[in-house]
């Protein structure tokens, strides 16, 4: 008798073991944890893809129709601003230079020549020189210095076709097209080289004209093709593009400089400030396999909390929180952790009460 006793005491307290630690499980699984809804400014994420463009870019050639004699740069140099680079035959325009010197220093010594009578006369009382010789001498003077700056034009237009025989670099830059090679007869236009700046090189991306009016306080960061990390990029400049298109050019630089080449593709991604809304964690959403989505809200009713199931209609999303266009509003209490078995009605206990 004892020892039956014995064995339904021993019983009884297993059996209030085995109750005790149902009731943690269910305990333990009623237990979740909420957040608070606000509203907060919506913030959208606008996808952009580019390339890099060098707006500097020059297309190098001769004014001037020669020979030539001197290439002193190939692909790939890279050339300092005044720096030549390519120069044609002077023989012919050197005489040329030379002749107009003469014929200016020519022109130089009958103009002085001229200034002497006019002096010599002018020295002489009226009475002992004729007012027509002295009118003669002065007319001649005139046409000595008309003469002289005719010379003096020749010489300075030979001085030009002269500097233009040689090409000089007019910014600094890399020679990344040569077109011409030592021996070769060039004519005015023809492109001989091209040259760009990389130091300012630009990133260009096509976006949608309907964000032209909420682009103030927006931010944008880049990321160049086959790279992880993105880059913030500040806005140079918002250039309209034909109106068919709808699209207007946004080009933008780099914060930091970037190893870039012309041509690179690039991607973008412009953070646009919307109206203020509810947001909420994206661990919140439920996502049901018809397609749409709902979140659990905790309603206190006396002192229980229940979980509720409210369907809503979601928008952009931006560091994990994600917009809630439709079904939530502030002061709402949204579980975020938890929420996998929850039931409707079913009472929970919030950690973060």
């Amino acid at each position: 008798m004892l020892s039956l006793l014995s064995s339904l005491s021993r019983l009884g307290a297993g059996a209030v073991l085995t109750l005790s630690l149902a009731a943690m499980a269910v305990a333990q699984e009623n237990r979740v944890e909420t957040q608070v809804v606000a509203d907060s400014p919506r913030i959208e994420i606008l996808p952009l893809t580019g390339s890099v463009s060098a707006p500097q870019t020059s297309q190098l050639s001769s004014a001037e129709t020669g020979q030539v004699s001197e290439l002193t740069v190939e692909m790939g140099d890279t050339v300092t601003q005044g720096q030549p680079l390519l120069s044609l035959d002077t023989r012919d325009i050197g005489l040329e230079s030379q002749r107009a010197r003469a014929d200016l220093a020519q022109a130089e010594a009958e103009r002085d020549e001229a200034q002497r009578l006019v002096s010599e006369a002018n020295q002489l009382s009226a009475q002992n020189f004729a007012a027509s010789e002295r009118r003669q001498r002065e007319s001649a003077l005139a046409a000595a210095q008309a003469t002289l700056e005719a010379r003096r034009a020749d010489y300075s237009l030979a001085q030009l076709q002269l500097e233009r025989h040689q090409i000089r670099a007019p910014f600094n830059g890399m020679v990344t097209h040569r077109e011409s090679n030592v021996g070769e007869w060039v004519n005015p236009g023809d492109t001989l080289l091209t040259l760009v700046d990389l130091a300012s090189l630009r990133l260009d991306f096509s976006v949608p004209l309907s964000v032209y009016q909420r682009f103030e306080g927006s931010q944008l960061e880049v990321r160049l093709e086959g790279s992880d990390q993105w880059h913030p990029a500040r806005t140079l400049a918002r250039i309209p593009l034909d109106a068919s298109s709808r699209q207007f050019l946004l080009r933008a630089a780099p914060e930091t400089p970037l190893e870039m080449l012309p041509g690179m593709a690039v991607e973008g991604r412009l953070q646009l400030n919307g109206e203020s809304g509810p947001s909420v964690p994206r661990d919140a959403l439920i996502r049901r396999p018809d397609g749409s989505v709902s979140v659990w809200l905790a309603r206190q009713s006396d002192d229980t909390w229940q979980a509720f199931e409210q369907r809503v209609e979601i928008g952009s999303s931006y560091q994990g929180e994600v917009a809630v266009n439709e079904g939530l509003s502030a002061g709402d209490r949204v579980i975020v952790v938890g929420n996998e078995r929850l039931e409707e009605g079913q009472e929970v206990s919030l950690s973060d009460d």
